[in-house]
């Protein structure tokens, strides 16, 4: 069966700006559909879903924080079809897709351009039997892919591929 731990980046891995746990890694095996707290977003549903983790690290100040969430899937056919739930026609009225760079095999980011989350970014990566989301909260970007979001992107996506 296919782990996530390995999979969310350690402490020790983020830029120094977002160095402090907010919430404890965890992982699960899942044996049921539903595999998130956002049913309303395509991670949340997850057919022949085996496994999944979280982690979030913030800033000091707590004026920025990244989010990680990866779903581990029994095939990388499993994984590509969650993965192209988040490409068009998906599109909620409080994000707007980005163009950015790829990461992993496929990759979409958005930006939030309504309340709290205006300004927020995420990028989700499809790469082997995993689909992992990073969340960029605090970046205050509209028109481009944030720096460090494409940073911890890159790593995220290195760290699934190594998994494998």
């Amino acid at each position: 069966m296919k782990s996530t731990e390995s999979i969310l980046p350690p402490r020790e891995s983020m830029p120094t700006e977002l160095r402090t746990v907010t919430s404890k890694p965890s992982t699960a095996a899942l044996a049921r559909k539903k595999c998130s707290s956002t049913p309303d977003m395509p991670s949340g549903w997850c057919k022949s879903a085996v496994a999944q983790g979280h982690v979030v690290y913030g800033s000091g100040d707590e004026s920025k924080r990244a989010v990680f969430d990866v779903v581990a899937y029994g095939s990388d056919k499993a994984a590509r079809d969650a993965f192209r739930k988040w490409t068009p026609p998906y599109h909620p009225s409080r994000l707007r897709n980005l163009n950015a760079e790829k990461f992993g095999s496929e990759s979409v980011a958005f930006v939030g351009v309504e309340g709290a989350a205006r300004g927020d970014q995420q990028v989700v990566v499809h790469e082997g039997h995993y689909v992992g989301t990073v969340h960029y909260l605090g970046s205050g970007k509209q028109d481009a892919l944030d720096p460090t979001l494409s940073k911890l992107s890159k790593m995220f996506a290195d760290r699934m591929k190594q998994e494998g």
